[in-house]
């Protein structure tokens, strides 16, 4: 606590000097403000942790005065008291973001209590923010599609906004780097990002995750834990496949979205939360509307700012940029001397449905950079299957891997297998790794085709 700065505000000459001497006792450094007046002056040349201030000071306007501290200093803690204090009063102060609201008067426990926690939690905060913001990279949008670029521009518009965005659009088009350009165009930019994929965990987990706990709220909960809402206080929370999430959570979710506070599993009171909402989803949301799995009123709630990211198959001029881009990125990752490719092979990239949309084409480019001999890329080394252009994702694409006929699918695996242990020399380690597979399977796999009698 020693450094630490507070702000009394008040008109008690008693009631400070009391305050003063137990804060002082405490550790901290304390600043006076006799009255609203003073109080402006003072927020204005300093950043305080913590702010106590009687509710019913002269020439003060606690809303107001919220505001004013939360937009310059969203991190410090307000904590109001008054002797004839009126519910609606306390509601819209915790609102707007004060810690606390407590009647007087206040004793030396309750004040003793109250800056110990408020200390103890932006201690945990600063200590979980160092764990989950990690060195950031720039954001890579390659485009220049007319469309993509209104997108960009769109987005870039309302990043310093605190509405809720929801992203659609098919899986691997890219909707996390549109949440992490949003977040770095924001004045939210050098506050964490925060990531959860709510398809990846159950439905009591992903309640902990995102709201947090408090020690022994259930078994083996040994300690308190911050939820994702509170690690990224004043900075972005990225929902990922946000319909994948439970109907009941939904409602938590909303709650927390409307009131701006959160409830930890097993806590006592709601913690305030200051939080930019990103969401995306894969799925038909109208679909998911209609068959009563996921919650209108939440819908709306996310869909302040609509984005749909087009499929790649909608935006094949992106194509060369996403070739050279990849291409170049992977040559530095593996150590590679791969300058492009030919044009049969991006003509053979041209004919490809990408059903998977960037992220295909990410995982071809790659594999085709391990595999390129003289420093270009030829067709066999993006190991796909010939199309006839861009196809509907339901439709089947014609055509066979590298010119091979059809055959029985184990011998079509044999037969990759082999192939791609001849163009690593025969190194298995790294024939495994193009192929997705550990070592151990390749091994088995190879055992396998040594018992099978030759045709």
């Amino acid at each position: 606590m020693p450094g630490q700065q507070i702000l009394i505000v008040g008109e008690s000459p008693r009631e400070r000097v009391a305050y003063t001497e137990i804060l002082e006792n405490l550790g901290f450094e304390v600043t006076i403000a006799l009255d609203g007046t003073a109080a402006q002056s003072a927020i204005s040349k300093d950043n305080f942790e913590m702010i106590l201030a009687d509710f019913n000071t002269s020439h003060f306007s606690p809303i107001r005065f919220i505001q004013q501290v939360k937009a310059k200093s969203p991190a410090t803690e307000l904590l109001f008291v008054s002797a004839s204090p009126h519910v609606a009063d306390a509601v819209e102060a915790m609102k707007e973001g004060a810690a606390d609201f407590i009647v007087k008067p206040l004793t030396p426990e309750q004040l003793k209590l109250c800056a110990k926690r408020i200390y103890s939690r932006k201690k945990d905060m600063a200590q979980a923010r160092k764990r989950s913001v990690k060195k950031k990279k720039p954001v890579a949008i390659i485009t220049r599609d007319p469309g993509m670029g209104r997108l960009l521009n769109l987005a870039e518009r309302v990043a310093d906004s605190s509405a809720s965005v929801l992203i659609q659009g098919e899986s691997g088009t890219g909707k996390e780097l549109f949440a992490r350009f949003i977040h770095e165009k924001s004045n939210r930019k050098n506050m964490p990002f925060v990531a959860v994929n709510c398809a990846a965990l159950p439905e009591a987990l992903l309640e902990s995750e995102l709201f947090g706990h408090e020690k022994g709220a259930f078994t083996g909960a040994l300690a308190r834990k911050l939820g994702k809402f509170e690690l990224a206080s004043n900075g972005t929370l990225f929902l990922d496949e946000i319909t994948e999430m439970q109907f009941h959570l939904q409602a938590k979710l909303l709650r927390v979205l409307q009131e701006k506070t959160v409830d930890r599993v097993g806590g006592i009171e709601p913690v305030p939360v200051d939080v930019r909402v990103v969401a995306t989803t894969n799925r038909d949301v109208k679909a998911s509307l209609s068959k009563g799995e996921f919650r209108e009123d939440l819908y709306y709630r996310l869909n302040t700012i609509p984005l749909t990211v087009p499929p790649l198959r909608d935006r094949l001029g992106d194509l060369p940029l996403l070739c050279k881009f990849f291409i170049e990125k992977y040559s530095i990752l593996d150590a590679r001397d791969v300058k492009g490719m030919t044009r049969a092979a991006f003509e053979s990239l041209c004919r490809q449905r990408f059903a998977g949309n960037v992220r295909e084409l990410e995982n071809i480019i790659h594999r085709a950079v391990l595999l390129a001999d003289n420093g270009m890329i030829e067709p066999r080394d993006l190991l796909v299957e010939e199309g006839e252009g861009p196809v509907d994702p339901g439709e089947k694409s014609p055509g066979f891997p590298y010119g091979l006929e059809p055959s029985p699918l184990k011998e079509m695996e044999e037969k990759m297998i082999f192939h791609t242990l001849d163009k690593t020399d025969g190194n298995r380690t790294h024939a495994a790794k193009i192929l997705g597979i550990s070592v151990r399977t390749l091994r088995n796999k190879l055992n396998e085709y040594k018992k099978t009698p030759a045709a």
